[in-house]
């Protein structure tokens, strides 16, 4: 009887903590908008075309310091891993902290939601209701037609 007790208490505790431990890891992520421009498999092919589309739509290009990379994609270098005590090599997508109008390349694979395997160029990222991606994606599709948005759920928790 007490094992069955014990048992039943520790069910009713699991059900109680677990939307709160959800929860949390909800709490830690945001809905983000990226204004995307193009999408392609070739680096290359990309940050041409990426120069282009800031030139065109008079944005800065940013590609943040990130480099092609065979094994995850793009990654920052290894004197920025090391002073930023990350493992090398490493990717932080687009959206944490960096929101605003300028152009980058992005990696697909790290976005929740996206078709893994593509570099993307990205013009405007916002939060969810931010009514700066709604004008600069019209300004974007006065010149880019097939210009689109899409969202993911960024976490912005600790990265350690």
């Amino acid at each position: 009887m007490k094992k069955h007790l014990f048992s039943l208490l520790l069910a009713l505790l699991f059900f109680v903590a677990a939307p709160v431990l959800h929860a949390q890891d909800i709490s830690q992520t945001e809905k983000k908008g990226f204004l995307i421009v193009s999408a392609g498999k070739n680096y290359t092919a990309m940050k041409k075309k990426a120069q282009a589309v800031a030139k065109k739509l008079n944005y800065k290009l940013n590609l943040r310091g990130l480099t092609p990379d065979k094994t995850i994609g793009l990654t920052f270098s290894e004197k920025v891993c090391e002073e930023q005590n990350l493992e090398y090599p490493w990717y932080i997508p687009r959206g944490r902290y960096d929101d605003g109008e300028y152009v980058s390349i992005e990696y697909t694979t790290d976005y929740n939601g996206f078709t893994p395997g593509y570099y993307i160029i990205v013009v405007s990222s916002h939060s969810k209701g931010d009514k700066t991606l709604a004008t600069a994606l019209k300004k974007t599709k006065a010149v880019y037609k097939t210009a689109y948005i899409k969202y993911a759920d960024v976490f912005m928790g600790c990265m350690h």
